[in-house]
């Protein structure tokens, strides 16, 4: 509750993913709900909090500036913010750094980890990019909670920014042993 304002806190929800997925067939674009864990698993803390969902919505780069326009008063409408990345930057921010190198490391498949990473500097760009939108989203009593280990940066840059704000972090895989962090 924030006590000040007297209403309930907001929830600004911050992952790497929006719960939808936007597609287009021939000429017609739709928004349907995504079906993974985070999505079903935070879909109810989200409208019952009348908060802020910021996450990638998928490659919108690909819609015309019509389809594009009213992708993103849709995505508003429904309290989600999306976060336009290039294709250059999921690549190596998702597929790169965060599933190329963290999700092995942490799962203990270190014959699967590259001898050099060059992704280092996208992931924290991509995370400052996150950031920046929190940033500008955050109102004060709300609660900023960060799913997981692709935004593993995001709640020190937010902590420096924001320094009285509530947040949380959740990573959804096993944190690993000090000496298997200690690899990377």
């Amino acid at each position: 509750m924030n006590v000040a304002a007297g209403r309930p806190s907001r929830i600004v929800l911050v992952s790497n993913r929006l719960p939808v997925t936007i597609s287009k067939k021939g000429k017609e674009v739709r928004i349907l709900p995504s079906t993974g864990g985070l999505a079903t698993g935070l879909r109810a803390p989200h409208q019952e909090s009348e908060g802020v969902w910021i996450g990638w919505p998928g490659d919108l780069q690909k819609l015309s500036p019509g389809d594009r326009t009213w992708v993103e008063a849709e995505l508003s409408a429904r309290r989600l913010k999306p976060i336009d990345l290039t294709a250059s930057e999921i690549d190596r921010f998702y597929h790169g750094y965060t599933n190329g190198i963290i999700w092995p490391l942490f799962h203990y498949l270190i014959d699967k980890l590259p001898l050099e990473s060059p992704d280092w500097d996208v992931y924290e760009r991509v995370n400052r990019i996150f950031a920046e939108s929190v940033r500008e989203t955050y109102r004060e009593g709300d609660i900023i909670w960060i799913q997981d280990y692709h935004l593993m940066l995001l709640p020190g840059m937010l902590r420096e920014m924001l320094p009285r704000a509530r947040i949380g972090f959740f990573l959804h895989i096993p944190f690993p042993s000090s000496e298997i962090l200690r690899i990377l």
